[in-house]
This record gives structure tokens, C-alpha cells and sequence, in this order.
């Protein structure tokens, strides 16, 4: 079986092969998220606790969280559901998973460094790989420099070295700042507000107006109602005098 076992706090990871199945024997039975102690896998990871993250079969099916077996199932996956991508919008679509229960048909298993020993490990706890990407959202890179809302946020941005090519200057890339406030974004945002106001007036003046215009038509169904009740009594009147 391999091991792709990852340690977060130097961003490495490092995919070992055992033969000796006495020394994963420890991770059968046990479920994705468990801690297990490194002990058994040799001297060198002695005082190491590892978290299972997953791990995928022989075949290639992934181990899915929450299946409580050790065996593939067929479940129906939609939008938001690990092991399953949709391509088309509102698209299910049932797929082979692995469950949850480590045993001897797994081919790789995902561990996570959660406790470092007394050793160091060549390729994963000796040395440090630098983050790729910085933080692209405004706070963030606020709170990573620790910066004031006075301070100007573009000038912090993380940029990335990209490889020189042949009779070109080298160059840098750098993310687009997520909710940068602006003075453009500002005056759009006066912008849209005054538009909210204008439309709220004009539908009040309409509101108003249409109020006024039935009233009006109002005032004259009465009128012509009262009009008409006259014309009757005054014409039943005149028969009953003749």
C-alpha cells in the first residue's frame, strides 16, 4: 500500500511505498478522520500522529466520508457532494464510491500530519515550501500585513514571478483585489443609490397621481349617480301630480 502522507505546516508531502503489510496493519478499521499514531511504520515516525483523509482502491474509487463500510457503493451525486462534479446545471448522476472504513484493498491512503516527532522526515518536516498564491481579498491581505484601513491595500499585493522568456523582460503577475473599495466604486455606488431614489419618488409622484385621477372619476360616478337619482324622483313626481 502507499502513503501520501502531507504535513501542512511546511506545505509538503511525500508518497512512500510499504510492502510490510504488519506495518499498516494499524490503519485497518479505522474511518477517515481518525487519529492513528505513526508508531508502527518504522523508528523514524516514532512520536507522529496522523489524521486519515482518504485514500482511493485499487480500481481508483475514492473513499467518501460518511459511508459507513468498507465496500463500494452507488450513490446518486449531485451538485456540492464530494467525489462528483457536475457539468450540466441541476445534473445527478450515480458513481462507485469507496467507503469510509480503511481496509486491504485501498491502494493509496491520504494522511495528514497533525503531531511531528522527535524526527525529521527527508522531503517533508526538513524544509519549507513557499505559498504559491497570496490572498486576493482585501481583509486578508489587510490582516496578513497587519494594515490600517488608511493604508493603501495595492500596494501589499502578493505578485508572482512568471518565467522569463527569450528576449522579454521578466514579469510579474499579481491577483485582482476582491471588494477593493474604490473612488470609482464609490461614485458608482452614489450613482445606484441616486437611481433607488429617483425611482422611489417617481413612484410615489405616480402613486399620488393616480390617488388624485381616482378621486376625481370618483367625484363624478357620484355626481352623475346623485344626477340621475334627481331626474327619477323628479319625473315620478310630475306623474303622480297628473
Amino acid at each position: 500500500m502507499k502513503l501520501n502522507i502531507a504535513f501542512p505546516a511546511t506545505g509538503c508531502q511525500k508518497l512512500i511505498d510499504i510492502e510490510d503489510e504488519l506495518k499498516y496493519r494499524e490503519f485497518y478499521e479505522k474511518r477517515i478522520s481518525a487519529e492513528v499514531p505513526g508508531d508502527c511504520l518504522g523508528e523514524e515516525w516514532k512520536g507522529y500522529v496522523f489524521r486519515i483523509s482518504g485514500g482511493n482502491d485499487k480500481q481508483g474509487f475514492p473513499m467518501k466520508q460518511g459511508i459507513l463500510t468498507n465496500g463500494r457503493v452507488r450513490l446518486l451525486l449531485a451538485k456540492g457532494q464530494s467525489c462528483y462534479r457536475p457539468r450540466r446545471t441541476g445534473e445527478r448522476k450515480r458513481k462507485s464510491v469507496r467507503g469510509c472504513i480503511v481496509d486491504s484493498n485501498l491502494s493509496v491512503l491520504n494522511l495528514v500530519i497533525i503531531k511531528k516527532g522527535d524526527t525529521e522526515i527527508p522531503g517533508l518536516t526538513d524544509k519549507t515550501l513557499p505559498r504559491r498564491l497570496g490572498p486576493k481579498r482585501c481583509n486578508k491581505i489587510r490582516k496578513l500585513f497587519n494594515l490600517t484601513k488608511d493604508d493603501d491595500v495595492r500596494r501589499y499585493v502578493i505578485r508572482r514571478e512568471l518565467p522569463e522568456k527569450e528576449g522579454k523582460k521578466r514579469t510579474a503577475k499579481a491577483p485582482k483585489i476582491q471588494r477593493l473599495v474604490t473612488p470609482v466604486r464609490l461614485q458608482r455606488k452614489r450613482k445606484a443609490m441616486a437611481l433607488k431614489r429617483q425611482r422611489s419618488q417617481k413612484n410615489k409622484d405616480e402613486a399620488a397621481e393616480y390617488q388624485k385621477l381616482l378621486a376625481k372619476r370618483l367625484k363624478e360616478k357620484r355626481a352623475e349617480h346623485l344626477s340621475r337619482k334627481r331626474r327619477a324622483s323628479s319625473s315620478r313626481n310630475s306623474g303622480s301630480k297628473a
